[in-house]
């Protein structure tokens, strides 16, 4: 008796925090200080390297440029087409291109949850008291969480996918999902797949987990899988159709861009993608067999595909762990929504007992940690990705400058351009055709035919850079110091086209050089 007397007001006690917590958790002022962190992140920084020139190329066609010939890029044209609308907008109301591109990517988030939110409530396979937690999730996840990495390509195939996986989810708890609803969520699917190919695996494992779930290849053919399917293959046809030069680009992306890969122990031992495997492996020790649900398992399964994608890739950068990481999160997520959503306190107390360890060792420490692991606060510190290279370059060069980089990577001259309101000269974003080429013959790769394939894409390469320093006339040109720029340089073309020029200063290992 006094035992059972002593123990009560533990009892009570860890009642009361678990309402307090998941009160807190499912509270709408915890999901806008998220939003409101995300938008003071991305109004205080900068578009990174990759987005500040896919903008540029969304702005270059706009204007009238013919893709992969007046301005080259490697990607398939949904990477590009996707900032379209906002570049339209930019024109009809005169605000900043960064604003609206990362207006608009707002507008995604927000038109993705609804979506998704929309089809798990009317299946009813997500109570109304689990709405708030799990929407309060999707914020953080999708909206907070990329950090630096907001608006790449990983970011919004995400985005395009959730509504696809919330269909799987509720054709797997045999919900009912409107044929409207689906045939939406199988168009946005289909466009993750046209950012990315290899996006597919995202929808693929999850699907395949359904068909194995129901013994039967019906859902293969369920209206959001038909819908992804021709969205995919329609994509395609619109690529032959509208932009030919796509597939004169794309021989020698597969042969110098594609197998650039980092070693195994970098990719396997990046942060992001160790947390990624963490996650997903804490999942059957947090809930056990509430694990292999399709609450928990179809995100799970998604986010092991986009894990696969990052290995595919094979170049271990952030944006690539990115949508691996959100999804993991929103597994851990589906699992605990029950725990914090169950009307009776002693029931929820004693769901606590076994969800406990994954809020409090998973759940929790992610939320602090992965802001930081993602770059949320890089705003606050003024970073820059060549450090004072913008000032420097602004001392020499006129205003609105003409700008263009001897560089193998595109981050030295974006943002850079389009901060100092300049104009990038260059029809591709740097000379890594020729770099990584002569990288490839130095070391011996290929037969006889790629190698003569290596050295018509040196000639191309250099060719272009001569012949757009003479139509384009650059103020400035960023010479990236690196042994493999100095070989190119000795280039006859890339010798001549520099002739002019002369450097005047250096910032973080890139030379400024302007004319004579």
């Amino acid at each position: 008796m006094s035992d059972i007397a002593a123990s009560a007001p533990q009892t009570a006690v860890g009642q009361g925090s678990i309402s307090g917590l998941a009160r807190f958790l499912s509270s709408r002022w915890l999901g806008l200080g998220f939003a409101a962190v995300a938008v003071a992140s991305q109004s205080l920084g900068h578009q990174n390297g990759d987005n500040s020139w896919l903008l540029t190329v969304a702005e270059k066609t706009i204007d009238g440029a013919r893709p992969y010939v007046d301005v080259i890029e490697s990607n398939p044209p949904a990477a590009f087409l996707f900032h379209a609308p906002a570049i339209l907008f930019v024109r009809a109301v005169q605000v900043g291109v960064e604003f609206a591109g990362s207006l608009f990517v707002f507008l995604w988030c927000a038109a993705s949850l609804a979506l998704a939110g929309l089809i798990l409530r009317r299946a009813r396979v997500v109570s109304p008291a689990e709405s708030g937690f799990l929407l309060n999730a999707s914020i953080f996840a999708f909206v907070l969480l990329p950090g630096f990495s907001f608006a790449e390509r990983e970011h919004v195939a995400c985005l395009l996918v959730l509504p696809m996986l919330a269909a799987l989810v509720a054709r797997a708890l045999d919900g009912e999902v409107a044929t409207g609803l689906a045939i939406l969520a199988g168009i946005a699917a289909g466009g993750a797949m046209a950012i990315k190919p290899h996006f597919a695996l995202a929808v693929a494992l999850p699907a395949l987990y359904l068909i194995a779930r129901r013994r039967s290849l019906a859902p293969a053919f369920a209206p959001e899988m038909l819908a992804a399917f021709a969205t995919a293959v329609a994509n395609v046809g619109a690529i032959a159709l509208c932009f030919p030069d796509y597939f004169v680009i794309a021989p020698a992306t597969f042969d110098v861009y594609v197998p650039l890969r980092e070693p195994w122990s970098y990719l396997l031992l990046e942060t992001w993608f160790l947390l990624n495997i963490i996650l997903l492996a804490a999942l059957p020790f947090a809930f056990r067999r509430a694990s292999l649900g399709p609450h928990v398992a179809i995100p799970a399964l998604a986010s092991a595909g986009f894990v696969i994608a990052y290995l595919i890739q094979g170049k271990g950068w952030v944006n690539h762990g990115l949508p691996g990481d959100e999804l993991a999160f929103m597994a851990v997520a589906m699992g605990l929504a029950p725990t914090f959503a169950t009307a009776s306190e002693a029931v929820q107390f004693a769901a606590w007992g076994k969800a406990r360890r994954a809020v409090l060792f998973v759940f929790m420490p992610l939320m602090s940690s992965a802001p930081i692991l993602f770059g949320v606060f890089l705003p606050l510190t003024g970073f820059e990705e060549y450090k004072g290279l913008t000032a420097a370059v602004a001392r020499h060069a006129p205003p609105h400058p003409r700008v263009i980089a001897l560089s193998p990577r595109l981050d030295v001259g974006h943002p850079l351009t389009r901060r100092l309101g300049g104009e990038w000269v260059g029809r591709p974003n740097a000379i890594w055709l020729m770099v990584f080429s002569r990288m490839y013959l130095d070391a011996g790769w290929g037969d006889a035919a790629k190698r003569a394939r290596y050295e018509e894409y040196i000639a191309r390469d250099a060719r272009g850079f001569r012949e757009d320093v003479a139509a384009g006339r650059p103020d400035i040109v960023l010479v990236l110091d690196d042994p493999r720029i100095e070989t190119a340089m000795r280039h006859p073309d890339i010798a001549a086209a520099m002739a002019g020029y002369a450097p005047v200063e250096s910032a973080d290992g890139v030379a400024i050089w302007t004319r004579k």
